[in-house]
């Protein structure tokens, strides 16, 4: 099963029982369909990048989670009619893992470049400078 990565911003108006309800439903939605917790993250109440509803102000929970993705429909399907939820998001961490890899290994050969062009230029000088260096013995 892949991994995944949730982040929920809560309307910090709603009673804490009524937040705490919602994300056991969410995380029941995960359970339930075989799915695994592997960590919750409660951030708590941030102020907002921008207003949302006129509140400048939201509740940050992050979980990363282990669930087939058949459940996602469930689960965006849950946020998306909850009044509770303001915002919501699910990240494939397994698919962006493998992105960050493929641009890890472009730019260990863009260095690896880097690094021999570097080098030859460094040998080029060093040849230059000992011939130079020769070229002034013989000449006195």
């Amino acid at each position: 099963m892949p991994l995944y990565e949730l982040g929920v911003i809560i309307d910090p108006e709603v009673a804490p029982e009524e937040e705490t309800a919602t994300l056991e439903r969410l995380e029941a939605i995960i359970t339930d369909a075989g799915g695994e917790m592997v960590d919750k993250d409660a951030w708590g109440r941030r102020q907002l990048a921008y207003p949302i509803n006129k509140k400048n102000h939201g509740v940050y929970h992050f979980w990363k989670f282990d669930v087939g993705g058949e459940v996602l429909e469930k689960l965006g399907f849950e946020m998306r009619t909850s009044d509770t939820v303001m915002r919501s998001l699910v990240l494939n961490l397994d698919h962006e893992l493998r992105r960050k890899r493929k641009m890890d290994k472009k730019y260990e050969a863009r260095a690896a470049v880097k690094s021999a062009k570097r080098m030859a230029r460094a040998e080029a000088e060093a040849d230059a400078d000992a011939r130079r260096v020769r070229q002034e013995r013989e000449e006195p």
